[in-house]
């Protein structure tokens, strides 16, 4: 069993590495907006977890948001457009600086992005933000509980959590990629709604809700998209088959009095 250090030096490593393979000035110039450039597929699931997040937590356009786990930006930039301010942190330095590069070249001055571990956010105010988003980084925390309490402190007061994580009950993960020969990512947790509804309970958050989102990945080709948009529209409203769809949305409400 890795210990922590390693986990996260190996996650860094992980991360630096992509982040150095798309640093030149092509890369930052590409796609026409401060929006990552990727696939149609990736921008469709991108966007779809955004989307569904706003929606569960109910943020309004004049509120100021932390977004822990960041990487280089390609949920940050569609929060910018929908947030006043934008606070994104991620363990990745280099990822950072990446996303940093992007804002700069196309003007994005709602955002700043800061190195920081999202088990221990000590350069967060207590009580500094109306809400905040996790997306696809709980999974890899070694102490998920200490994330998600460090982003409990970061709320004020009925501030607003919404979180994402891999379905441990979809087969994607499992047969799937072993079938496709596609490697599971490194130090990656899997969770069902029972557990990820748990932990936000547990971290102190009230008014937990979860839902099952996307059997749609990034690997589809783009071709195929239209009939897998179609398909997360017929799939994700019908019980006992959604259990089985790739991501699970959760979120959570900090006690007014807490």
């Amino acid at each position: 069993m890795p210990r922590v250090d390693e986990i996260k030096q190996d996650m860094q490593a992980f991360y630096a590495s992509e982040a150095q393979a798309l640093g030149s000035e092509s890369w930052i110039r590409a796609g026409g907006s401060a929006r990552v450039p990727e696939s149609r597929a990736s921008q469709y699931f991108v966007g779809r977890k955004v989307e569904e997040a706003i929606a569960l937590t109910g943020l309004e356009p004049d509120r100021r948001v932390l977004e822990v786990g960041c990487s280089f930006g390609h949920m940050t930039f569609l929060l910018a457009e929908r947030f006043r301010e934008v606070v994104a942190v991620d363990l990745s330095g280099e990822s950072v600086e990446l996303a940093r590069r992007r804002a700069a070249h196309y003007g994005v001055r709602n955002v700043e992005f800061h190195q920081a571990d999202a088990e221990n956010l000590e350069r967060v105010a207590d009580g500094s933000f109306d809400g905040a988003f996790s997306f696809s980084t709980i999974r890899f925390c070694p102490h998920p509980e200490r994330a998600l309490a460090e982003i409990h402190r970061a709320l004020k007061p009925d501030g607003v959590v919404a979180v994402d994580v891999p379905n441990r009950d979809c087969p994607w993960y499992g047969p799937l990629k072993r079938l496709l020969r596609i490697a599971p990512h490194i130090h990656d947790r899997l969770y069902t709604l029972g557990e990820i509804r748990e932990g936000l309970r547990q971290a102190g958050f009230a008014e937990v809700r979860a839902r099952h989102i996307l059997f749609t990945t990034k690997r589809v080709p783009d071709i195929l998209l239209p009939a897998f948009k179609l398909l997360d529209r017929a799939l994700e409203p019908v019980p006992g088959v959604r259990r089985l769809s790739g991501i699970i949305m959760a979120a959570g409400r900090k006690d007014g009095g807490r």
